[in-house]
């Protein structure tokens, strides 16, 4: 404070604090105050509302199973498409309509995962059985409340023969699309008769955790899954960042050290959007990437060959390591920095491997930089929306930001969105204690 009031005297010294104190005052405490109060405030609609308000919100559920649906059934016949083009000209072959003595098989029922899968199911899916031959064209059937049938998203390793006849895909976009618009007309008479329900009934709220019990299964293994996937992004950074963070902290060569740290301030002069979508365009089926592959003849494109990398959390991966590796690197190297570089020439002078010397010499002083980053690139990649939702586009798992933003904005259940916001915060705050454990720093380390 002294030094503040002696570099800018009392006036600039007393503006500073005032702006610190508001700042800290409308942009963290009171959202998080009004955020863990919608959080615990329990919104009980009586009667009639209350049953419409629970039809809405599966109307919605519905909804939003049904475009991953028909994303994913685009994404088959696109597929399918390019697989039935032939190499020479590319023009499509006619696809082959099953046997009449066929009988579906397990392997033609890809909603049925064999094991428990983060990815999101969709309870009421329609079943996806080979169609009879005597009908004419197929129709979804309703699924058995004994025999669910939840989604998963598809898996860039599926082989090709579980893909769907086009005739099939086609005609369940078309049931879908149908049945979606029914239910868009349906949630706003039912949204029109709820607010006439309510203006003159009312509704009680109280102060509850229901709206943490409430959380469904589904919702609550997608918020599992996503505390690890950020973990495996926090741990896939390290890895990748460790080594640039070191090779520019002992760099002898002033110019070097300026050099590499150009190469990665330079990407992020772009939007973090065009980064997302470079990425995207890198990884697709007609991307970048298979493009290499097709150039040196491991691949034919014209074939409906190539890899969809988009369609797999390993993609949201490698995006979030580039999209957060600053909040990584820099940590690091400033505490790389500080260690005397004579310890590492006395170590290796005593015959100490390379291993060893970063085991017992570099990592025990980057400790608290190593915190720091993990930390940061944690909460960054636990609560991104943006990545998951941009790369594959509904073809992997979601993650649990995703849902929170659907609470918020499609379901309109503001206060379940805040208590899902609270957990997610109370997660990255456990992290943050357990990082500080595992390292052993505490918050003065951490401020060095």
């Amino acid at each position: 404070m002294n030094s503040l009031v002696k570099s800018y005297g009392k006036g600039l010294t007393g503006i500073f604090l005032a702006l610190t104190a508001v700042w800290i005052a409308m942009l963290i405490v009171l959202p998080q105050a009004r955020m863990i109060e919608r959080a615990f405030t329990y919104v009980d609609r009586s009667g009639d509302a209350a049953n419409l308000s629970l039809e809405i919100d599966r109307a919605y559920t519905r909804v939003f199973d049904i475009d991953i649906d028909l994303r994913d059934l685009s994404g088959q016949l696109a597929a399918g498409q390019a697989s039935d083009a032939a190499p020479s000209g590319g023009l499509p072959t006619p696809s082959l309509t099953p046997s009449p003595s066929l009988t579906p098989s397990p392997s033609l029922t890809p909603s049925l995962p064999a094991a428990p899968s983060p990815s999101l199911p969709t309870p009421s899916l329609p079943s996806p059985g080979v169609p009879s031959p005597s009908l004419s064209a197929p129709t979804p059937s309703t699924p058995s409340p004994a025999t669910p049938t939840p989604g998963v998203a598809p898996s860039p390793f599926a082989s090709p023969q579980e893909t769907l006849p086009r005739e099939e895909i086609e005609a369940r976009i078309a049931a879908l699309e149908e049945e979606k618009a029914g239910l868009q007309a349906r949630i706003a008479e039912l949204e029109v008769q709820e607010a006439e329900l309510t203006s003159t009934a009312g509704i009680t709220e109280s102060y509850s955790a229901k709206n943490f019990t409430n959380m469904s299964e589904l919702h609550f293994r997608i918020f599992l899954s996503t505390i690890v996937y950020a973990l495996c992004v926090t741990l896939l950074s390290f890895v990748v960042c460790y080594p640039v963070a070191y090779a520019a902290a002992t760099a002898k060569s002033a110019n070097k050290v300026a050099l590499m740290m150009l190469g990665l301030v330079i990407p992020y002069a772009i939007n973090e959007l065009l980064r997302i979508f470079s990425w995207v365009m890198i990884l697709e089926k007609q991307g970048i990437l298979n493009g290499v592959l097709d150039a040196i003849g491991l691949i034919d494109m014209q074939a409906g060959e190539g890899v969809r990398f988009v369609a797999s959390n390993g993609a949201v991966f490698t995006v979030m390591v580039y999209a957060y590796v600053l909040f990584m690197v820099f940590p690091i190297y400033n505490t790389i920095d500080t260690l005397d570089k004579n310890q590492i020439e006395a170590a290796r002078d005593l015959g100490s491997s390379t291993w060893r010397i970063h085991w017992r010499v570099v990592l025990p002083h980057a400790k608290p930089g190593i915190a720091v980053g993990a930390i940061m690139t944690f909460m960054l990649s636990a609560g991104s929306i943006a990545v998951p939702e941009i790369v594959g586009r509904g073809l992997h798992p979601d993650w649990f930001a995703q849902v929170i933003y659907r609470r918020f904005f499609e379901a309109g259940s503001w206060n379940e969105g805040a208590a899902y916001s609270l957990a997610l915060l109370v997660a990255c705050i456990v992290f943050i204690l357990i990082n500080m454990a595992v390292f052993r720093v505490g918050i003065r380390d951490i401020a060095k």
